[in-house]
């Protein structure tokens, strides 16, 4: 990474040779122009910094100064954030004749599987691969929220307290260095195990001056193999697109389908840098609660180049060799890395509590991902024992599996094992689960053959699809405008249906429901409106992790608030001085 020359005074066309990981793979020649360099945020922000820069106003940190939400530093962060979604749905391109005989042969296969003449048998089998190609979004449409309304249930005070307590350790996840171990402990009753920095720190000391020994001109895989990949749809790209006119957009397109276009040489070095047991793409930290023998493992979200890498490789690959279930190979990479740095944490915990120990995973954005994979893994590898894995909870987290519900059922878990909460307008959770356009699937298919094969682009044009519960959670209106398919007001709902006499039935409707919630508004719309970048935007405001504990928090204190004036003073003091630990902003 510090070899790398960011500045924008780089001059164009420097060819540049990397090696990468130190492996006798072929030199490859890196052109660098300057429109492949400009970048969102600031480029020192780009750099890992320990949890960067940003000062909550936690209890438990080392800054107690009152940071707010659309902050400069905030905006940025969401601004990038959205913009990953951008590039994904937004390929405005149109496709061109060409001599290029493996794009002809992409084409003529993508031709193949829209043919209307196939085999009945053939369409029957894709049907039986996709999990919710049945859905009938209709009576969830925008002028009525009444049918999507009856699938709401409230979620219950106690559930809502997990919840604020999970989203407090989600915002402590992005300010890592920053944590007092003894405030921790002392008002919340968590005592600090270690963190990936921590882990880091270590692992640097006894490594630097052996790779100096054997690698002296080893370069950065994470951006050396990103670099290269950026390359690689550039310098093919007049054979394969045509722009309708010359716009900031194409740099856009170069980099986010860079990845998923280069050769399988190119993604395995960003997979091998994601998979690596020395760095992590997100940075995570574990903390016990001593009195239920229950460890907590939090992943922050995408705060750094690597995380972007991850999003970036988001071609289908079969998770754990299983042929019917396939996962974003990017998440799945890191996964594995995550995976590795965090079992002897897990070993250790068992070991010392035996049938007794319990495991939390929980996370924010890309964090919830990998937590959702990590926790999953620990079960197909016989690592944990089913009844020591609590439920995964996850904040605004993109979908990353096709087939993750049939992978639940042949675990035996139930569907609440996995929690997935989204705030009511954010746009990342919508990004790979969202309608996506024809001409979008079209390129996807043509550039990889990976995504012609995907059962859930084929049958509902969309990549990935929610697994577990689904909890939608809706802030005051002050804080965010009102989503029109929910009641009005503040509220965390859990989408469900309570006819148990046909399950089949229900879950198609839930299916259903989840459609066109995800759909409205969909990503492009929010993008389209030049409202949603700025301080108080919709990308930013929506899908910060602190937007998230805020509102789970407001909610909390208007359900005490309704009980004080239904049922008096006593009652309400006795539940206000339950809650308030979980509320983890005050003194128990």
């Amino acid at each position: 990474m510090d070899a790398l020359c960011f500045k924008a005074a780089l001059a164009p066309n420097i060819a540049r040779e990397f090696r990468l990981a130190g492996k006798a793979s072929p030199q490859l020649h890196l052109h660098l122009h300057r429109r492949n360099l400009r970048f969102r945020r600031p480029v020192r922000a780009l750099w890992r910094r320990g949890g960067g820069n940003r000062k909550e106003s936690l209890p438990v940190l080392v800054e107690e100064k009152e940071a707010a939400i659309g902050d400069t530093d905030d905006y940025e962060k969401g601004r990038q954030r959205g913009n990953w979604v951008y590039k994904v749905l937004h390929v405005n391109s149109l496709w061109k004749s060409t001599n290029n005989d493996e794009m002809k042969s992409n084409l003529e296969a993508e031709a193949d599987s829209d043919n209307p003449n196939r085999n009945e048998e053939e369409e029957d089998e894709e049907d039986d691969d996709c999990e919710v190609c049945v859905t009938d979004v209709d009576e969830f449409n925008s002028s009525s929220s009444e049918s999507f309304c009856k699938l709401l249930r409230k979620v219950p005070l106690a559930e809502a307290r997990l919840y604020a307590r999970m989203s407090y350790l989600g915002k402590l996840a992005y300010s890592i260095p920053q944590i007092k171990p003894g405030n921790l402990l002392r008002f919340h009753g968590l005592r600090l195990v270690t963190s990936s920095m921590e882990k880091q720190n270590a692992s640097n000391v006894g490594s630097i001056e052996e790779e100096q020994t054997h690698h002296p001109n080893a370069n950065s895989a994470a951006s050396d193999a990103y670099k290269i990949a950026a390359s690689y749809l550039q310098s093919h790209a007049p054979t394969i697109l045509r722009f309708r006119t010359p716009s900031p957009q194409q740099n856009d397109l170069d980099s986010m389908t860079a990845v998923v276009a280069a050769n399988e040489q190119v993604k395995q070095a960003v997979a091998d840098d994601l998979n690596s047991t020395h760095s992590s793409p997100c940075e995570w930290f574990v903390c016990d609660d001593d009195q239920t023998a229950t460890r907590f493992f939090v992943i922050q979200g995408s705060d750094s180049l690597a995380s972007w890498q991850a999003n970036l490789l988001f071609e289908p690959v079969q998770f754990e060799g299983m042929d019917d279930v396939l996962v974003h190979r990017g998440v799945y990479e890191a996964a594995k890395g995550i995976y590795d740095q965090m079992l002897p944490e897990i070993k250790a915990h068992l070991e010392c509590h035996r049938n007794h120990a319990r495991f939390y995973f929980t996370g924010h954005s890309l964090g919830g991902s990998l937590s959702l994979l990590v926790n999953l893994m620990l079960l197909l590898r016989e690592q944990v024992p089913r009844s020591s894995l609590l439920p995964v909870i996850i904040f605004g987290a993109p979908s990353i599996m096709c087939g993750g519900e049939r992978l639940m059922r042949k675990l035996g878990l139930p569907r609440n094992h996995v929690r997935s909460i989204t705030l009511h307008r954010d746009i990342v959770p919508r990004a790979f689960s969202c309608n996506y356009p024809d001409h979008v699937a079209k390129f996807l298919k043509a550039i990889n053959s990976n995504f012609r094969s995907l059962p859930c682009l084929k049958k509902q044009k969309l990549l990935y699809t929610p697994m577990g519960e689904f909890l939608i959670l809706q802030p005051d209106h002050r804080f965010s405008p009102s989503h029109h398919l929910l009641p009005p007001g503040s509220g965390l709902y859990l989408l469900t249906c309570d006819d148990e006499s046909d399950i089949a039935k229900a879950e198609k409707q839930i299916k259903a429901a989840q459609n066109a919630f995800l759909n409205s508004p969909h990503p492009l719309e929010i993008l389209s409106d030049r409202s949603a970048y700025g301080s108080g935007g919709t990308i930013v405001r929506d899908h910060d992790m602190n937007s998230y504990l805020k509102s789970i928090r407001y909610i909390i204190q208007q359900e005490l608030n309704s009980t004080k004036a239904k049922s008096g003073g006593k009652l309400w003091h006795h539940l206000r001085s339950m809650t308030m630990a979980a509320l983890l902003d005050q003194k128990p």
